[in-house]
């Protein structure tokens, strides 16, 4: 990764002491050790209730996940005073929101049942989007985006493809807003080369044939790497796919995981992987004193730490999976 320049906002001065307050909160290596070491629910919320979960006196444990996630997201968007790093850090649940509010305006279906609450975008306004007058800013760009996915639905009427047309559209539109801070510029750019990687990988190992021309529509844009490179993955053997990273730090992380997919036949160690990488940029903001970049950074962590109870109450304690192939999942830094 290139070197950032933070921004050291003095307007977030603030809410700093408040951030490292809640950072000393977050649960620790030996933590992690302790929960995967829990066979049943009652070990496993009996040791919540030690940590700083004990604020929330549910007795059922998805609820106390719900709990915490609300309290995230509340504390970073009452925090945070630009509308645009906002929508950057919810970018993925505004995203998610925005793809099913339109399949439905197209199938003439209501999925707000599984829209995310935790969105940038107001449910009510995102619904309301052609009854509401707006004149500028984002929220009018998302608007003429969606106007132009229409007309591509219209032309292709093909979901599959709706879908890659908003990632690209959608995720050109808030690097627009994204690149004003180095932070959160390399954090997107991560982002899309990440899923690029994952994307060609997927494709190669399904057989599908692309032509270098068809990545312009399937790739997102503001990677670390071009068109040319992306369509070599698609020609080696998968075992040599990680040779065309050696002169890049993601060399190592290619590597292992396409060793892991020949082992297991998923993916999912390699997107682990690249998870821990970019959780792993909130450990530049350490001896920031202020900024936006440490209530996104804490955002992050708050949000991977609950994440990673997810996965052990669920995969470990319900579903009974080896402790080592959980433990394999969890993200930390």
């Amino acid at each position: 990764m290139k070197e950032i320049k933070f921004s050291e906002d003095s307007r977030y001065a603030f809410v700093a002491g408040r951030i490292k307050s809640k950072e000393k909160e977050l649960l620790k290596k030996e933590d992690w050790e302790n929960l995967l070491n829990k066979e049943d629910e009652k070990d496993f919320l009996n040791y919540l209730k030690n940590t700083a979960y004990q604020k929330f006196e549910d007795k059922e444990i998805p609820k106390i996940f719900f709990n915490a996630e609300i309290e995230n997201y509340k504390f970073f968007k009452e925090y945070i005073l630009d509308d645009w790093v906002l929508s950057a850090v919810l970018f993925d649940y505004d995203l998610h929101n925005i793809k099913l509010y339109l399949k439905g305006e197209i199938l003439k279906k209501d999925f707000s049942l599984y829209f995310s609450r935790f969105s940038a975008i107001p449910i009510n306004i995102l619904k309301n989007i052609w009854q509401i007058k707006i004149e500028r800013g984002y929220l009018k760009e998302i608007k003429e985006i969606l106007k132009s996915a229409l007309l591509f639905f219209e032309k292709e009427k093909n979901l599959t493809l709706l879908e890659f047309f908003l990632d690209k559209n959608l995720f050109s539109l808030i690097y627009q807003y994204a690149q004003k801070c180095d932070f959160l510029r390399v954090y997107f750019q991560e982002k899309s080369t990440q899923k690029n990687i994952l994307f060609l990988l997927r494709v190669k190992r399904k057989g599908i044939d692309l032509e270098k021309k068809d990545l312009t529509f399937y790739l997102l844009p503001f990677s670390y790497f071009d068109a040319d490179f992306y369509y070599q993955i698609l020609s080696p053997e998968f075992l040599k796919i990680s040779e065309l990273f050696k002169a890049s730090d993601y060399y190592p992380i290619v590597k292992e995981g396409i060793a892991e997919y020949f082992r297991t036949g998923d993916f999912i160690f390699l997107e682990t992987a690249f998870k821990k990488r970019l959780l792993s940029l909130t450990s530049l903001t350490k001896y920031l004193i202020f900024g936006y970049e440490l209530l996104c950074a804490y955002y992050w962590l708050k949000e991977s730490e609950i994440d990673n109870l997810k996965k052990i109450y669920y995969l470990k304690i319900k579903e009974k999976l080896p402790k080592e192939w959980v433990k394999a999942l969890i993200l930390t830094i």
